[in-house]
């Protein structure tokens, strides 16, 4: 089976967490065997980090927009035709490529579309709409993600992937405070950390002994960099390679996700895996992926309500009140694997 991926987001030196989910299910589709090719559409003047078995391509340096639609489809259509043309992320451009596609290779080579994006409420933009409605198969990571689609046709769900935990990455018992982790991309509006902040400070003055690690960059360090450095018993660590972000998980007790909208969260699947309690705000994604798996607590207060969460962190199970870790194998990479080949075959790719 030979594959050509399209990515928006893929790890490179300036961010390796970058759109490591993507990466984490190209390498599953390697692992059992699939010929891959991926072209990364991010836009960033960072190269793509290499993965092993697989021929990453950089895409085109263009503007933002539909004048760099054409430069976009050239890069993918110029590398010939593969068995299944899978993009992952909807847009004008995709759409546009979709056509394009069409009228290169026809309608006899199977396109597919991987959702990892929620586009907020109301109406899905018209590239988004139409990617899906050129596609003759669709996947979101979450339940709460293919509901978001469904009006479009058919979407099977394919959840990312991870690898079981390591030794030393398992959670690490201590005699001090609780040690609360955070992990996201520095922007406010979508993950909440100034009333984390906001919160902690309430929580620290309760707790002294307790410790919150962030751990993340973005958009917003210039105004939030400052109020971490004001906050009592709170470190930055910046951004880490994924191997490095799960060891560091073992040095906690506890993940807090405090955003307004979550498509997935990778990061509580593996958090429960290395031992870790869960403290999560009611936002789509975590809730139908992980369910009411033990170890992880929903809050009903928005994720702005820092009355509600500093209670939250309050109430926090202390160091000495252990969980058992999760096995989530369903999210093992055997497993996904498994799921995007039986999706090919329903298409009619032979594998």
């Amino acid at each position: 089976m030979n594959l050509i991926h399209v990515v928006r987001m893929w790890p490179d030196s300036g961010d390796p967490q970058l759109g490591s989910f993507v990466r984490s299910h190209v390498a599953a589709l390697r692992d059992a065997g699939a010929r891959q090719r991926v072209v990364v559409w991010s836009g960033r003047t960072h190269a793509p980090l290499p993965l092993d078995g697989v021929e990453i391509i950089a895409g085109p340096s263009v503007a933002p927009g539909p004048a760099g639609w054409n430069a976009k489809a050239r890069s993918v259509l110029s590398l010939g035709r593969p068995d299944v043309l899978h993009v992952h992320g909807s847009g004008g451009d995709t759409a546009y490529l979709f056509v394009r596609s069409i009228m290169q290779w026809g309608q006899r080579t199977p396109r597919a579309v991987s959702e990892h994006q929620y586009y907020g409420d109301g109406p899905l933009p018209g590239g988004n709409l139409w990617t899906h409605r050129l596609a003759n198969l669709r996947t979101a990571v979450s339940p709460f993600l293919a509901e978001r689609f469904a009006s479009v046709g058919r979407v099977d769900v394919v959840p990312n992937c991870w690898d079981a935990p390591l030794a030393h990455q398992r959670r690490q018992a201590h005699g001090g405070g609780r040690r609360v982790l955070h992990v996201g991309d520095w922007i406010d509006a979508t993950k909440g950390i100034s009333p984390l902040l906001e919160a902690w400070q309430t929580h620290s003055a309760r707790h002294p002994s307790d410790h919150l690690t962030l751990v993340g960059d973005g958009a917003d360090r210039p105004l939030l960099e400052p109020v971490v450095r004001a906050t009592p018993n709170c470190s930055w660590l910046g951004r880490m390679a994924p191997g490095d972000l799960e060891t560091e998980m073992g040095r906690h007790d506890v993940l807090v996700v405090n955003s307004p909208r979550e498509t997935f969260s990778m990061v509580v699947g593996q958090a429960r895996e290395r031992g870790l309690h869960v403290l999560s705000t009611r936002c789509g994604g975590p809730e139908s992926v992980y369910g009411s798996l033990n170890g992880i607590s929903y809050r009903h207060g928005a994720y702005n309500d820092v009355a509600d969460l500093a209670q939250a962190l309050h109430n926090l199970p202390l160091p000495s009140e252990p969980i058992e870790p999760a096995e989530l194998r369903a999210f093992r990479p055997e497993s996904v694997s498994a799921l995007f080949a039986e999706r090919y075959r329903s298409v009619g790719v032979r594998i």
